[in-house]
């Protein structure tokens, strides 16, 4: 399995600066380490007052997602119901000083 240390430490970060409670302690937010990368996901009951309801932990799922993403990390749902984050491809820019400019097709006016 893949240590994706760092990415679970950075995807923690990126949340709680967005306002989730990552801290230690009782919190329904959960992070852990996936093959693919860190799964981010919510323990029902784990809050006080009772479980969140569906479209509640609908809304926390999506906030965390639009959170991740403006990171620039790739989030998927799983079957369970929680984001698999996991970081970007890189992109690769072809070197433009390998290949010759394509020719510009004449304009007629006319």
């Amino acid at each position: 399995m893949v240590d994706h240390r760092e990415l679970f430490e950075d995807v923690t970060e990126a949340l709680a600066r967005a306002g989730f409670d990552t801290g230690p302690g009782p919190s329904p937010l959960w992070i852990d380490r996936h093959p693919e990368g860190v799964v981010v996901g919510w323990t029902p009951g784990a809050e006080p007052g009772g479980p969140p309801s569906r479209e509640a932990l609908a809304a926390l799922s999506g906030a965390a997602a639009v959170v991740l993403r403006e990171c620039g990390y790739l989030v998927a749902g799983t079957e369970e119901g929680d984001l698999l984050v996991r970081c970007a491809e890189p992109v690769t820019i072809p070197d433009a000083s390998d290949s010759e400019p394509e020719p510009v097709p004449e304009q007629w006016w006319g």
